[in-house]
């Protein structure tokens, strides 16, 4: 009792003498709103030092550094041309994804055709002897859900316009080519994306120096009329 304290102590021998049940060891558990409260009053704390205030001016020279940098290395000099480049990004990241989904349509298509076209050339002997036969009722009796998928295959051929049958050397060729066609625009993609990222950043980071060298010199205007 001595470790778990004094108030501890108390309530477990008023527990104990009224028969309820000792008080438990376990700390209440806190919500996490007053350790928001504490962690937004802490960070306001460390950018009120001078450490950080340290840091920060280095970390702004080092973001103006690399925007003016990439804007001297690509040939920007204006937000129009900036702005132009963004759009451009993004029209690029765009146009690809729009391919790679035409293409990723284009193998579904295709594989649904080869897998209606194997069952099509597995069950058409059978379904030439059943439209052969004289007794068409007992044929089909015996082989219906042969004769069920067959035509299937048939309606589904036929709505992918596959008609007539294409060869299976060729359905295979043309997979290998869309497969090698989707790995290529994956790849460019992916590369349009980080461009468009880098953009993106590129105009934040030019939209915030710009805003502080406005902020700067609306304050030295106001210290000079003062």
């Amino acid at each position: 009792m001595k470790t778990l304290g004094a108030d501890y102590a108390e309530k477990a021998l008023t527990a104990r003498i009224a028969g309820r049940p000792e008080p438990s060891r376990q700390p209440k558990q806190r919500t996490g709103r007053p350790s928001l409260f504490i962690d937004i009053q802490n960070n306001i704390k460390a950018q009120q030092s001078a450490g950080y205030k340290h840091w920060a001016t280095i970390e702004n020279l080092k973001r103006a550094a690399e925007t003016l940098n990439f804007l001297t290395e690509h040939g920007i000099g204006s937000l129009e041309e900036l702005s132009e480049r963004c759009d451009g990004a993004a029209a690029a990241t765009a146009r690809v994804k729009a391919d790679l989904r035409t293409a990723e349509k284009e193998m579904e298509r295709l594989t649904l055709t080869m897998k209606h076209a194997a069952t099509y050339r597995q069950l058409r002997p059978l379904y030439d002897q059943y439209r052969q036969s004289k007794d068409k009722e007992k044929f089909l009796r015996g082989h219906e859900s042969e004769i069920i998928l067959f035509e299937a295959a048939a309606r589904e051929l036929k709505r992918l316009n596959a008609v007539p049958l294409p060869a299976a050397q060729r359905l295979r060729a043309e997979m290998d080519e869309l497969t090698a066609r989707r790995t290529a625009l994956q790849s460019e993609y992916r590369k349009a994306q980080r461009e468009e990222q880098e953009y993106d950043i590129l105009w934040r980071n030019v939209e915030s120096l710009i805003k502080k060298v406005e902020i700067s010199r609306s304050l030295g205007q106001e210290m000079h009329e003062l």
